[in-house]
């Protein structure tokens, strides 16, 4: 490293949340340098990659006493006396107390991040970090009394969509927090929800994500109060089902317009809490107002993919409608950030099984990268005998 470069890190800010950078700007943030692709209010430079990259004109020496971790990795069942240290989602934990594996990012009276050695961050999902590179979805309602269990689902579905935390309050929501309802116990779905969840992310390789909203349940966050709220409640759902994968901001059918910077820093914070989270939402493929908060929503790395939603209403099950209206949002977001999604049911405004197929055909023809489809809903295609996760579920998968 030439004199030079030295000079430049030497004399780089660390990087704040809040603040405004503009394009050029050099930081430090996490013993690494990053330099502003474009002017932002603050992202993280680790997860806004369309605002910042990686600098490599300039390094920092890591702090006395850091050094490679060697430490194991956490492996949930095991004994952990106190003091001991595991790595886990990329980051090295501590034992506070003596634990029976518990997981560390959630179990914090048991650990605690250790700062004694540098670990290398797992990947953010918006650069493929836990999200599945091909994504075959399906949305898991709380209302059916006798639901399917996760463990039980199809095994060609790799992300499961709790449908759906509400707002306290009703919409759009007099504290910002959010509620969640386990499902029915007709086949016991609901006694053994928290198992069958873990089950389904560590033995299965599934991703379960809780979805916020739905139909008539839109929310806003005029504050950062209401947000910060909305953070803790997610927390403490994550908390009480031992964990899950991410979250789907499903607020659009209320015609609530999204407060984005809000949305945004909800996001980003959830990610930055949780390594890996991810963040997707199914928008309506028509509105505009749905088009810009999603491609801002990705361009601030806040959001993983957008799945428009095409079915229940007028000529939205139309193969050359959903062509034409899915090259849109490629345009927009990219085929890596775009997922499709489809009704397979006999109602009006809802795609058969053989008219699904060819439309994902035409599809995946035109944009090899497209990222994924989901289904609405998963306990439909069980009645109906899986034609969704049967039909479609290889085809994405190939």
């Amino acid at each position: 490293m030439g004199q030079g470069e030295s000079a430049a890190c030497a004399g780089a800010p660390a990087w704040q949340e809040g603040q405004w950078y503009d394009e050029g700007v050099i930081v430090i943030y996490e013993g690494q340098a990053y330099i502003a692709e474009h002017g932002n209010p603050g992202y993280i430079p680790t997860v806004s990659t369309y605002f910042w990259e990686p600098y490599a004109g300039c390094s920092e020496d890591p702090a006395p006493g850091e050094g490679s971790c060697d430490h194991p990795a956490w492996q949930e069942g095991q004994w952990y006396d106190e003091g001991a240290i595991v790595i886990y989602q990329g980051a090295a934990y501590i034992a506070e107390h003596g634990n029976p594996g518990y997981i560390p990012t959630v179990s914090t009276y048991f650990w605690e991040p250790y700062a004694g050695c540098a670990v290398t961050p797992d990947p953010i999902p918006g650069a493929g970090g836990a999200l599945p590179e091909k994504v075959v979805a399906g949305y898991y309602p709380n209302w059916t009394p006798s639901p399917i269990r996760i463990r039980d689902i199809n095994s060609q579905y790799n992300v499961i969509y709790l449908f759906a935390a509400l707002p306290v309050g009703g919409s759009p929501g007099t504290t910002g927090a959010v509620t969640w309802t386990p499902p029915g116990d007709g086949r016991g779905a609901a006694t053994n929800l928290n198992a069958d969840i873990q089950y389904a992310r560590t033995t299965q390789g599934r991703k379960i994500l809780l979805t916020v909203g739905g139909a008539g349940n839109g929310m806003s966050f005029p504050t950062r109060e209401k947000s910060q709220a909305f953070v803790d409640s997610v927390v403490d759902i994550y908390n009480s089902l031992g964990g899950f994968d991410g979250i789907d901001w499903n607020t659009f059918e209320a015609n609530q317009a999204p407060d984005t910077s809000e949305m945004i820093w909800i996001s980003l914070e959830l990610k930055r809490r949780f390594p890996g989270f991810i963040i997707t939402a199914p928008p309506a493929p028509w509105k505009d107002v749905d088009k810009t908060f999603c491609e801002a929503m990705v361009k601030a790395g806040a959001m993983d993919y957008a799945a428009p939603q095409y079915y229940d209403g007028p000529d939205l099950d139309q193969q050359e409608y959903i062509v034409d209206s899915v090259n849109e949002w490629v345009s927009r977001l990219g085929a890596r950030h775009v997922v499709v999604g489809f009704g397979i049911s006999d109602e009006t405004n809802y795609m058969s099984i053989d008219e699904a197929i060819p439309t994902w055909n035409e599809l995946e023809s035109n944009h090899p990268t497209l990222r994924g489809a989901f289904d609405w809903q998963i306990h439909l295609d069980e009645s109906y005998g899986w034609p969704f996760a049967d039909g479609i579920g290889p085809l994405v998968h190939e």
